[in-house]
């Protein structure tokens, strides 16, 4: 049987039993408010870190590059440095060369204009008056050879126009007379050149063997074949001399070749070519010595362009040429010189130079412009860098040099000849630097931005 104590001190057990369910609930919410805001804190200092690097990122990143001061290299004269980013690099397109000492022949330039050679051009005038009859008229772009009956003169000539027509033939007979005394006199030349040539050509072959054998030395062996070269440049001019001649004694014939007075006249083509203008058709009236057509050969064309006096010296007979043309880019026609002129432009201070071109395929056409180059028959060792990389500063001459990946520096520099798509630099580079040759522009805009506006560095 129980006691009140007994119940007393039950009463006390389950009182202790209770506090500790209370103090173990209190424990437990205590650890889970700790770990909550534990967790909290930490989601806080990721938060404030990001924000942080974000906003010393954008702290280095939008502020202005530092300019940075290098001293120039002593032939470099006044410099400025720029910074340009890999990323802009890439964007133009980036190109660059490295400035070498290079061996090239110098080269003269100038624009010229393609004419018709000597006696490769014809206007048909005969030296009657009549009503052309026959057949058709050859047409403009028709091509005709010589010898061709190309229109038939039909007329009554009065006594005056008889008397005309001998005239003219006399005076073509005489012209025939003059012009044969100069072929034989060219042919005598041609001959002497031809004399000359062999025996240049066999004392160059002599020269060839006693050089092998070691009894010439290399100055003669050049010297003879120095003198071979001249020979046959002679000899070569002196034939298309003859040649020209013989042809201007046939277009002389050729202009007598109108049938008789008092009938029909058959006008024949005085040249091999095409018809490059027609001024009659068929029925029309034709005063004496009035032109009916135009004949022009276009197998062989003439350039004739301005050369400055001080390189005229520079040129000969036989001196080869190459032609472009804004017709056909990237294609080069070669000719040689012909005749250089006796007299100098006052104002312009040049010559007119002639050169001969081959034209079998007429891409030439009379007219049409030309950009001249000439070897000048000598070579110089310069140091030299595509034109493409000098920007004009004012009255300066600039380009950009690469100092490091994303660095360049702007140096003056002075320029001498131009060979081609190459310049020679006198002064302002070292052998071996590289200059930007595409973008140049580009880093000389960066260049002229405020420093405030500059171009943002990624460094610190």
């Amino acid at each position: 049987m129980s006691t009140p104590n007994d119940a007393n001190e039950g009463r006390t057990e389950e009182t202790k039993q209770v506090r500790v369910t209370h103090e173990e609930s209190f424990s437990s919410s205590d650890r889970n408010g700790n770990d909550s805001r534990r967790k909290q804190v930490m989601i806080v200092a990721v938060v404030a870190l990001v924000a942080m690097v974000t906003i010393l990122f954008a702290f280095l990143w939008l502020r202005p590059a530092k300019e940075v001061k290098t001293e120039a290299p002593a032939a470099a004269g006044n410099t400025e440095t720029v910074k340009f980013l890999m990323e802009q690099q890439w964007l133009i397109r980036m190109k660059l060369a490295r400035v070498d000492e290079q061996t090239v022949a110098r080269q003269i330039t100038a624009t010229g204009r393609v004419v018709p050679a000597a006696n490769k051009q014809a206007v048909i005038a005969p030296p009657v008056g009549g009503i052309l009859a026959g057949g058709q008229i050859p047409r403009i772009g028709q091509r005709v050879a010589q010898g061709q009956t190309i229109a038939v003169l039909q007329q009554t000539a009065t006594s005056a126009e008889q008397a005309q027509v001998r005239a003219a033939s006399a005076s073509i007979g005489l012209e025939n007379a003059r012009l044969e005394a100069d072929r034989r006199t060219a042919a005598g030349e041609v001959e002497s050149a031809r004399v000359r040539l062999d025996l240049a050509q066999k004392e160059a072959n002599r020269a060839q063997r006693l050089y092998e054998r070691k009894a010439f030395s290399e100055r003669q062996l050049q010297a003879a074949e120095a003198d071979l070269k001249s020979a046959k440049a002679v000899y070569d001019a002196a034939v298309k001399r003859l040649e020209a001649l013989t042809s201007t004694r046939s277009v002389a014939a050729a202009r007598a070749n109108v049938g008789s007075a008092n009938a029909s006249f058959a006008v024949r083509a005085p040249l091999s070519g095409y018809v490059t203008k027609v001024n009659k058709s068929i029925g029309e009236q034709v005063a004496p010595g009035e032109a009916i057509l135009e004949i022009t050969n276009l197998d062989t064309v003439w350039v004739e362009a301005p050369v400055f006096e001080r390189d005229l010296n520079r040129l000969g007979g036989g001196v080869g040429a190459t032609f472009t043309t804004a017709a056909h880019p990237g294609h080069e026609f070669r000719g040689t010189v012909v005749d250089i002129g006796a007299v100098i432009n006052e104002a312009t201070r040049a010559a007119t130079v002639v050169f001969q071109v081959p034209n079998g395929g007429r891409a030439l056409r009379i007219g049409m412009q030309a950009n001249v180059s000439l070897d000048a028959g000598e070579s110089v060792t310069a140091m030299m860098i595509p034109r493409s990389a000098v920007l004009d500063n004012e009255s300066k001459k600039i380009v950009y040099v690469l100092l490091s990946g994303e660095e360049f520096q702007r140096r003056e520099v002075t320029l001498g000849d131009e060979y081609g798509d190459k310049v020679a630099v006198l002064s302002g580079l070292n052998k071996g630097e590289r200059v930007v040759t595409q973008g140049a522009y580009q880093i000389r805009l960066q260049e002229l931005k405020p420093a405030d506006a500059g171009v943002h560095s990624h460094e610190t």
